[in-house]
């Protein structure tokens, strides 16, 4: 199902039991196979999976052009067609966010962004734990089957679903601003960050657990027909709001003081914890007109279907999953909340950094793969798969590891030229830029866990991956732990925790693959070494050559003329001779991913052109 490089919308048709057993139509439930809709990311979570599609009940009454038959296009051309289709929104989604955090830390400072950032945090770890994107992506095979057994192609039974997960995700978000204070407790404890600060903000912020509920259903819809360009630019929305928000805080704003008595009512609280909710409020809106046009209806069907209730062995699973998970980012809010005020606003930025490359690379690839994953899965074809698992990991690192050499060599320089503005001085601006410098690298094992995760569920294996994000909490916990004992500095601390969390997913990723391949035989892993070596091999020599560059020419004169903006242009030489030598090295190397990259780059630059 591809959305035509984003340039139309398919239309949707009404179900025809006479269709049934011969074609699938967009939007009807009617399948020949399994139904795997693509997915969406989520921009926000920290830690984020991707967000799974689910298939759409539409009005009888609806008529139109259909989109015909749509037999999933298995070629690796395909893959990377829908890769690049996407790549521009999730590009302008990356950068609002970005900009969005830049904000934060300027304006309101390390300890004040620190509790802000705790609070905002909370609705995404609550979601996610309730009706999170780990629990549906376990739906899919369950709901490829109502769409080929029931009479009506399974519209019933998405209602159903829809219905009880739009009133989960309000129960969930009442009870959760009732416990605001035990949640910022439980993420903070006895810590350098203002807990009221974090309590007064979580007020505020919780009730966006509704919107990002409905929002997820809405954008499944939409994605399921085939609609992505409006789920696509909804996250772009929500950060613009949030600027404004930020940029009137800025003007109209008399600051915050942490170490002041707290005052839910007071202006500054209310306009940043009200502002940054709307943003969420307008991401789901934003989405109505095009739910509109393609004439979806979500009207409420209340009860629930047997086969939901008989799914309960494998929802526990997803939320083991999600539950394990969390403890991760709770016990690395808590670790840095002990050591310094300002280490949870520096790790939350540092991850931000990561989204950046990975949201246009690896969600997008993810997005256009797992498909094809999830139906090559469900039927058996295991050489299939095995091939899906290959060129997703090549790709990966193909477009992570030059980012990855980049930011390890000149992480202090970028975090220096983003963020030393404002109220966010060159000390954090220093160990932010440490931060990435030794956190950089967790970019390839986490694309490749989450990955390996689609793998397990198309073959409706679900408790392997829980088994994995086990692992994978324990090492970084325990590494977590160890870091405060053995850092000079306490300010230091929040470098170890990134560099704990990259070691917890680097074992995922070996733990994965030795899971893989005892079900699966061979992974092709000699295809994947020889691109891993040249990959790897000709970034290292990118960044050095950078790194020389840097070092022969006068441009600390620059920096200190200009000061920070200079820090910018000195980044900006670097990643570009990173990024020419490492491309003038692979164009030698003959790998096939470049015949796959090739088509991908010219149509980025096309539409960026436009």
């Amino acid at each position: 199902m591809n959305d035509e490089q984003g340039s139309r919308e398919p239309e949707l048709r009404t179900p025809d039991p006479g269709l049934r057993g011969r074609r699938r139509e967009s939007g009807s439930c009617v399948s020949t196979g399994p139904v795997s809709p693509p997915p969406v990311a989520d921009s926000f979570a920290p830690d984020s999976v991707v967000q799974p599609m689910v298939p759409v009940a539409v009005d009888p009454a609806v008529r139109g052009g259909g989109t015909g038959s749509t037999t999933r296009d298995s070629s690796d051309a395909s893959v990377m067609r829908s890769t690049g289709s996407m790549a521009v929104a999730n590009l302008a989604s990356r950068i609002t966010g970005f900009v969005r955090m830049i904000l934060i830390l300027t304006i309101l400072g390390p300890a004040v962004a620190s509790a802000f950032n705790t609070a905002n945090t909370l609705p995404n770890m609550i979601t996610e734990l309730v009706l999170g994107s780990v629990l549906t992506a376990m739906f899919m095979p369950l709901l490829a089957r109502a769409a080929q057994e029931d009479p009506d192609g399974g519209v019933s039974f998405i209602r159903r679903l829809l219905t009880a997960t739009s009133v989960l995700a309000l129960v969930a978000a009442v009870v959760a601003v009732a416990c605001a204070p035990l949640l910022t407790e439980l993420n903070l404890g006895d810590g350098e960050v203002n807990t009221d600060l974090a309590t007064a903000f979580a007020f505020l912020l919780l009730p966006q657990i509704f919107f990002y509920g409905v929002f997820s259903v809405m954008l499944a819809v939409l994605n399921y027909n085939g609609i992505f360009r409006p789920g696509a630019w909804a996250p772009v929305w929500n950060n613009l709001v949030a600027i404004a928000t930020l940029a009137l805080f800025a003007v109209v704003g008399s600051g915050i003081d942490p170490d002041a008595p707290v005052n839910l009512l007071s202006t500054p609280i209310l306009l940043l914890g009200l502002g940054t909710t709307l943003g969420v409020v307008v991401q789901a809106a934003v989405l109505l007109p095009a739910l509109r046009r393609a004439g979806v209806v979500l009207r409420p069907q209340w009860g629930l279907d047997p086969r939901i209730r008989q799914f309960g062995g494998n929802a526990l699973a997803g939320l083991a999953y999600v539950f394990i998970s969390q403890i991760g980012l709770v016990m690395t809010n808590r670790i840095g909340s002990a050591a310094d005020e300002a280490a949870i606003a520096i790790y939350g930025t540092y991850w931000l950094l990561l989204q950046v490359p990975y949201g246009i690379i690896g969600v997008t690839l993810l997005t256009a793969i797992n498909p094809r994953l999830a139906d090559n899965g469900i039927a058996g074809r295991t050489d299939a798969v095995v091939r899906d698992i290959s060129l997703g990991t090549r790709l990966s690192m193909f477009g992570l590891l030059p980012i990855i050499a980049f930011m390890t060599a000149f992480g202090p320089t970028i975090a220096t030229g983003l963020f030393r503005y404002g109220n966010f001085d060159a000390q954090n601006a220093d160990i932010l830029g440490l931060t990435l410098a030794f956190g950089a690298f967790t970019l390839v094992p986490y694309a490749v866990v989450l990955l390996q995760q689609r793998v397990f569920y198309a073959r409706e294996d679900y408790w392997t991956p829980t088994v994995m994000i086990l692992a994978i909490t324990v090492v970084r916990v325990v590494l977590s732990l160890i870091v405060p004992l053995v850092a000079e500095e306490r300010s230091h601390v929040v470098i170890g925790l990134a560099l704990a969390n990259g070691i917890g997913w680097v074992v995922g990723a070996v733990a994965g693959y030795v899971l893989l391949h005892r079900r699966l035989g061979s992974l092709r892993g000699r295809e994947t070494a020889k691109s891993a070596v040249w990959t790897l091999g000709a970034s290292v020599a990118g960044a050095l050559v950078a790194l020389a560059v840097d070092t022969l020419l006068p441009l600390d004169a620059l920096t200190d003329a200009v000061g920070s903006i200079g820090y910018v242009v000195r980044a900006a030489i670097a990643a570009i001779i990173t990024l020419v030598v490492t491309g003038l090295i692979l164009s030698r190397s003959r790998l096939p991913e470049l015949d796959s990259v090739a088509p991908v780059v010219r149509g980025l630059v096309g539409r960026l052109r436009r």
